[in-house]
């Protein structure tokens, strides 16, 4: 029997390859996606998996959709093992200085980015409870690093990203009690329409580690901030 695992995002990039990745390996995904009606590539997924992947509307920005999508959730399943806060915008060009961004960028980011991780997770925790070895991913960033940031590119990304680790070590010191582990992952530099076309890896490459490295995490590594391939990032927080 595989796992249940909620993936926020999943419409699109890095979410919809882990969606797609997860259900070939036998697992159960409950899609979260702002609009289901625009989400074709999930229902070509769904035409396939069949009821293995169900499709949840979820806009990580709205406190009346996380409260809806964990209600249906709720009559889907009897608990969620994995919560993958994937979701995440990218608001700016990257390359600004200070002075020509946009304050409206760093708003957004932390809107979607840290305030709808919270949101989402504090809706699905009840579902967690009732999984079997609960995990909380969120997806993080190599540029959430202050320890390597050395350049003035990604402001409005890369302090929301630094802001998620932070909630994330709060997270695992809560939850280490009721024994969900918590983390955050880089997935890498993912060809994606956030990453680029000059990114490295394909986002399949990407979405084959994080579903090897997400089913098989334990208490153990709570509180870590990890590489896709489930060792500690060596640049540090």
């Amino acid at each position: 029997m595989g796992q249940t695992i909620l993936i926020t995002g999943a419409n699109r990039g890095i979410g919809l390859a882990l969606t797609a990745e997860l259900l070939k390996g036998g697992h159960r995904v409950l899609a979260g996606t702002r609009n289901p009606a625009k989400a074709a590539d999930l229902e070509k997924l769904r035409a396939e998996h069949g009821e293995s992947l169900e499709v949840l509307e979820l806009d990580v920005t709205s406190q009346e959709s996380a409260t809806a999508a964990a209600a249906r959730a709720g009559t889907l399943t009897a608990g969620v093992d994995v919560l993958v806060n994937n979701a995440a915008v990218f608001p700016e060009e990257g390359d600004e200085s200070i002075f020509d961004m946009k304050l409206e960028h760093f708003r957004e980011a932390f809107e979607t980015n840290v305030i709808g991780v919270i949101r989402v997770t504090r809706e699905f925790v009840p579902l967690l409870e009732k999984g079997k070895d609960p995990r909380i991913v969120n997806i993080s960033s190599g540029a959430a690093s202050v320890t390597a940031k050395d350049d003035y590119g990604y402001y409005a990304y890369a302090a929301s990203k630094a802001a998620l680790n932070m909630v994330t070590r709060g997270l695992a010191a809560e939850f280490r009690p009721r024994g969900i582990c918590v983390v955050a992952m880089t997935p890498g530099w993912v060809k994606t329409e956030m990453g680029g076309p000059d990114a490295p890896l394909k986002p399949e490459e990407s979405a084959r580690a994080i579903a090897r490295t997400i089913t098989s995490l334990t208490m153990e590594k709570t509180s870590l901030f990890l590489e896709r391939t489930g060792g500690e990032v060596k640049y540090g927080w």
